[in-house]
């Protein structure tokens, strides 16, 4: 029994590392950083700003480094999908299989963000995001719950799991009326933002 807990800190660290790389990739993707300030597709003004660009030796080297970074990840992510290293990390690794994937995919991903320059996400937040964010735990949490509860029978050891569990995040789970003010303050952010007319549009 001792040796397989050993197991749960380290898949749990190889969790939080992919879920944070997922938030980090999510950002970076971004549309609003991505479309902000550029010309319209098939302008003139577009068409000369990519060969301008493409003539720019530091830009094409900065393209050559996203490539290579690029291949890195898809290089590590399809190598280790593969029946025979699946098979190897399975022989010397064990349950930690799956765990060791999803680790060396993330740090593939992390190499990219910090070659990049890209900071901590949570860092960009403001205080006001900051503080809500301490007083709640992820809506994942739910699903967690759903799965340890809806089941046909609850034997001991996984009713004590969903008590100590739900006992866990609802006592984490503590928002007062300056965290409900700025998630109102939010959704009215976002209603007047999405019920803007699109540029084009006329009301």
């Amino acid at each position: 029994m001792a040796p397989a807990l050993l197991l749960v800190p380290a898949a749990l660290a190889s969790f939080i590392l992919a879920f944070g790389t997922g938030v980090e990739f999510v950002r970076f993707t971004s549309l609003r950083p991505l479309l902000g300030g550029i010309p319209e597709s098939g302008s003139p003004d577009a068409r000369q700003g990519w060969l301008a660009a493409l003539k720019d030796r530091s830009v094409l080297a900065s393209l050559a480094w996203d490539l290579g970074l690029l291949l890195l990840f898809v290089g590590q992510h399809s190598l280790m999908a593969t029946e025979t290293v699946k098979a190897w990390t399975s022989q010397y690794f064990g349950v930690l299989q799956r765990s060791l994937y999803v680790a060396c995919t993330a740090l593939a991903l992390q190499v990219y963000y910090h070659v990049l320059g890209l900071g901590e996400p949570l860092a960009l937040k403001s205080p006001r995001a900051l503080r809500l964010f301490s007083h709640l735990r992820h809506p994942v949490c739910v699903e967690l719950l759903t799965v340890l509860w809806v089941v046909p029978t609850l034997g001991t050891d996984r009713l004590l799991l969903a008590l100590l569990l739900t006992l866990y995040l609802g006592l984490a789970h503590g928002l007062d009326q300056q965290d409900l003010r700025y998630l109102r303050a939010q959704l009215q952010r976002k209603l007047h933002l999405l019920s803007r007319p699109q540029d084009g549009e006329t009301e």
